[in-house]
C-alpha cells in the first residue's frame, strides 16, 4: 500500500475499526469492482494495531469436490483452516461445494462462527460478493452483511448508476446490515491527466527525460486532474 490508496486504506480503517467495530464487511454493486484488494489491504492496515483475520467468502460454489472447502461455519475448530497471508494477517477462504454452500447461508451459523473467531481474534475483514453479482455465488452478501458490525460498499465510479447503489443499499438495510459508507473506485473513471499519463509512459525507455518532464507538467496542470 502507497500514496493515494494508503491514505484512503486508512479513511476506512479509522471509520471502521477506529471506531469500534471488530467485524467489518466489505462489498459492492456488481462484481469485479476492487472489494477483495480493498479487504486485504484493510486487513494488512489492522494487522498493525492487533490480531487480524481475512475471511474471504466472495468466491462461487466450487467447480468439482476436489477444490471444495474443507470446513464449515458450524465446525467447532474452524481456526484449524486458517493459513497465514505473507502480508501478515491470517486468511481463511471459503470455496463451499453446492451442498456445502447452504451451511454458509445461514445467517446465524456465520454469526456464531464469528464470535467464535473474536475470541482469538482482534479484528475480522470479511470479504464478500457483490449485492448484484455477475455469476451465482456460494454465500450470498445478504447472510453475511448483517452478521457484520461494519459495512463498506464499493461503487465504480463512471458504472454504478445511482439506481444500482440504491438498489444494493435497500437490499443491505433489508437484511439489517450495518451500513457505514461508500468507497468509490476510480478505476474506470480517469483523468485526463491520468490517460496522459497511460499514454505516454509507453515512450519512456525511448526518451525517459522527456517523458519525465511531460508527466511533471500534466501533474502540476491543475484542469488536466479535475474528475469530470
Amino acid at each position: 500500500m502507497w500514496g493515494r490508496g494508503l491514505r484512503e486504506v486508512e479513511s476506512v480503517y479509522l471509520a471502521t475499526f477506529g471506531q469500534g467495530a471488530r467485524v467489518v464487511g466489505i462489498t459492492s454493486v456488481r462484481g469485479g469492482s476492487g472489494v477483495s484488494v480493498l479487504s486485504a489491504a484493510l486487513a494488512e492496515r489492522s494487522q498493525r494495531q492487533t490480531r487480524t483475520l481475512f475471511i474471504g467468502l466472495s468466491d462461487p460454489t466450487a467447480a468439482v469436490p476436489a477444490q471444495a472447502t474443507k470446513w464449515l461455519p458450524t465446525d467447532e475448530d474452524v481456526e484449524d483452516n486458517v493459513v497465514t497471508d505473507p502480508r501478515g494477517f491470517d486468511a481463511l477462504i471459503a470455496v463451499p461445494s453446492p451442498e456445502q454452500s447452504f451451511a454458509f447461508r445461514n445467517a446465524a451459523a456465520i454469526r456464531g462462527m464469528l464470535d467464535r473467531l473474536l475470541e482469538i481474534y482482534g479484528a475480522i475483514v470479511v470479504d464478500m460478493a457483490a449485492v448484484e453479482p455477475r455469476e451465482r455465488v456460494a454465500v450470498p452478501v445478504t447472510t453475511v452483511a448483517s452478521a457484520c458490525e461494519s459495512v463498506v460498499v464499493v461503487c465504480l465510479a463512471g458504472r454504478d448508476t445511482r439506481s444500482a447503489v440504491n438498489r444494493a443499499a435497500t437490499a443491505l438495510r433489508q437484511a439489517n446490515a450495518s451500513l457505514q459508507g461508500i468507497v468509490i473506485n476510480d478505476r474506470y473513471n480517469q483523468t485526463v491527466g491520468d490517460e496522459l499519463v497511460d499514454g505516454v509512459g509507453r515512450f519512456h525507455k525511448f526518451a525517459p527525460g522527456l517523458v519525465e518532464r511531460f508527466i511533471g507538467f500534466v501533474q502540476r496542470t491543475r484542469f488536466l486532474n479535475t474528475k469530470l
